[in-house]
């Protein structure tokens, strides 16, 4: 009788244990299920927060080449991939490229079709709203590289237009210039070369010959040559452009002539030179502006570039 009371106590004991055993591992295995949840839902959270910033990443990769990226592809006047693209000086040689091939019409093409581009692009990078925080600040300093894309671009073909101007200037130089060494009576056009040299060489009526000239031309263009032309185009450059057929010359004519007339016309040879010198002084100083803004451009783009990185790998 005493056994069967132990073991029905044994059995019931047995019972209890097996029933907490049950209850604990249904707490831990609930625990477990909740820990393994909250980390596949963190897990959950970081992808869907990771793919976010990549599509917002992909979506301004986009617009840089659909939109900005034609901008470049119109004013290097060929098809331009910006990935390839590594300093501001390669993009200096291939719109100096472009330029040579249309000298008398890239003015006109930069303005009323490469502006546009860059605007668009402006238009379309300001519309955007949707950046995630961690592409915000590089993508807004990416956007106000715009302006200074397009700023740059309208004050280079500016310069071309006036480049186009000095060297027409350069031709009359020399087309009048030997009209006032070949012939003592005054023309409208030696009549025009006189003025003009009083007005682009300082302190000239002071210079004793022509040998003092030609060594105050010489230390002009050593000095800046683009400045001393650049002067010479904008100041006095009418004097030759809108010629007076009916001009009568000036009080400093005779003493000129006595002067600075000269058979060999050595001087025609150092305004020649002054001017090539001047001009190709001008081409750096013309793109100085929007190869500015071409670095700048690059180094946002490429801080845009590191922000998705870092976003992928932090995530």
């Amino acid at each position: 009788m005493e056994g069967t009371e132990e073991y029905a106590r044994l059995l019931a004991a047995r019972a209890t244990a097996q029933q907490r055993n049950r209850k604990i591992f249904a707490a831990v295995g609930a625990v477990a299920l909740a820990v393994i949840g909250l980390v596949w839902y963190r897990d959950y959270q970081q992808k869907e927060r990771r793919q976010k910033v990549l599509d917002d990443f992909e979506r301004w990769a986009e617009l840089d080449k659909r939109e900005t990226g034609s901008f470049f592809t119109c004013a290097m006047a060929s098809e331009t991939d910006m990935n390839v693209i590594s300093t501001a000086a390669q993009v200096q040689a291939r719109i100096e490229t472009a330029y040579l091939s249309q000298q008398k019409t890239f003015s006109e093409h930069l303005l009323g079709e490469c502006v546009p581009k860059i605007e668009r692009a402006r238009q379309e990078f300001g519309a955007r709203k949707e950046t995630q925080p961690e592409l915000a600040g590089a993508i807004d300093k990416y956007r106000a590289t715009l302006p200074l894309l397009q700023s740059g671009i309208e004050e280079y073909a500016q310069a071309l237009k006036n480049r186009q101007t000095g060297k027409g200037i350069d031709q009359l130089v020399q087309d009048y210039g030997n009209a006032w060494h070949t012939g003592i009576k005054p023309t409208p056009e030696s009549v025009a070369f006189e003025k003009f040299i009083h007005c682009s060489v300082p302190g000239l009526a002071a210079m004793k010959d022509v040998q003092a000239m030609l060594e105050a031309l010489a230390a002009a263009c050593k000095k800046d040559a683009a400045v001393f032309w650049d002067r010479a185009v904008k100041t006095c450059g009418a004097l030759l452009t809108e010629l007076d057929p009916k001009a009568t010359p000036s009080k400093t004519w005779t003493l000129s002539m006595k002067r600075f007339f000269e058979s060999d016309a050595r001087q025609l040879e150092a305004w020649a030179y002054c001017a090539k010198r001047g001009r190709k002084g001008k081409k750096v100083e013309d793109l100085a502006g929007f190869l500015a803004g071409v670095a700048e451009y690059m180094e946002a783009r490429t801080e845009v570039v590191k922000a998705a990185r870092q976003a992928r790998e932090s995530h």
